[in-house]
């Protein structure tokens, strides 16, 4: 049904500058990522294309849209993970979640139930529409309780575009940022990619993540994988992915 293999006159394809994806929808039928089983196929089968050998998939955990738990997406995980396994993939895959810090959020911390990745490292993310009034509170009690805190997609949130200095508060405070691969690409728009540049070049990407939730998304990064802007800018992309 789909064609992995790289067409005539296409450019070289560059592997992402890490082996280990931690930021990621493909679990089927449980948030706005993939939405069934074939899809996820796919979708990991271009994750392999870039270099990726390890999936952390991470699901949304977000009060009234996606509150996705560890039961409820225990059977479409485990469908995926053995489909992979019967078409010889070579993916490990395992999962955590991106955790909208809410006040479920709060709630699950408190109660001791948050799901990290390896080595107790935990993927949070901001609202979209306004800043978090107790972030850097939520961040100090994470560390507290022996969590490594990852910030998701920093450049993604516009409210911090004119205050760049907020940035380097949050980053200051040991709260790691993780920029997705398609911001660099442009495909959220000048603004997003100016922010995720302007990290790189301050020193402030620790890692990187596809943010892959469909098709589309894929096409836009292979394209990019692909392009002269990518060559130039890989050696200048060392994240820690590797380190989970």
């Amino acid at each position: 049904m789909f064609n992995f293999f790289r067409k005539k006159g296409e450019a070289e394809l560059l592997p992402l500058p890490y082996t280990t994806d931690l930021h990621c929808h493909i679990i089927p039928g449980v948030d706005d990522g993939s939405r069934d089983l074939e899809m996820s196929l796919f979708l990991v089968g271009k994750m392999k294309e870039w270099g990726i050998t390890s999936i952390i998939a991470t699901p949304h955990r977000t009060d009234e849209t996606f509150e996705n738990t560890p039961d409820t997406i225990s059977a479409p995980f485990h469908a995926l993970k053995q489909a992979i396994e019967e078409r010889g993939l070579g993916i490990e895959l395992t999962h955590s979640f991106e955790y909208r810090m809410d006040e479920g959020f709060i709630r699950l911390k408190e109660e001791g139930k948050l799901i990290p990745l390896k080595n107790n490292y935990i993927l949070v993310e901001n609202s979209f529409m306004q800043p978090l009034w107790n972030l850097d509170e939520l961040i100090f009690d994470l560390k507290l309780k022996g969590f490594k805190p990852i910030l998701a997609h920093p450049e993604r949130y516009s409210y911090y575009f004119g205050n760049k200095k907020r940035y380097t508060e949050i980053h200051d405070a040991e709260c790691d940022f993780q920029i997705n691969i398609l911001s660099l690409a442009g495909t959220y728009g000048k603004d997003v990619q100016n922010a995720a540049m302007w990290m790189l070049e301050q020193g402030y990407v620790d890692f990187i993540g596809t943010d892959l939730h469909h098709p589309a998304h894929a096409k836009a990064i292979s394209e990019f994988l692909r392009s002269k802007q990518y060559k130039k800018l890989r050696p200048k992309l060392n994240v820690k992915n590797d380190w989970i």
